[in-house]
């Protein structure tokens, strides 16, 4: 299984959450595997949310510099 941590990036972590969510199923796990394996799950998903609250952050801030850039008049595309 993949080592959690605070550096991978969201492919990563989703990736690792699926194979979580595919262990989860197994009906052969004992209660203790299972609460294990759920609360990995729980930080997977909290990592994916944060990863993608900061990719939805730097697109606002590209769209919000492309709405100045435009009501300046300012050529996008100049040097």
């Amino acid at each position: 299984m993949t080592e959690l941590n605070d550096n991978m990036d969201f492919e990563q972590a989703y990736a690792a959450l699926r194979e979580i969510v595919t262990q989860l199923e197994d009906p052969k796990n004992k209660i203790e595997d299972t609460i294990a394996l759920y609360e990995k799950a729980c930080r997977l998903v909290l990592l994916c949310r944060r990863k993608l609250d900061d990719a939805r952050m730097q697109i606002t801030d590209v769209n919000e510099r492309i709405k100045k850039l435009k009501s300046s008049g300012t050529n996008v595309f100049e040097d």
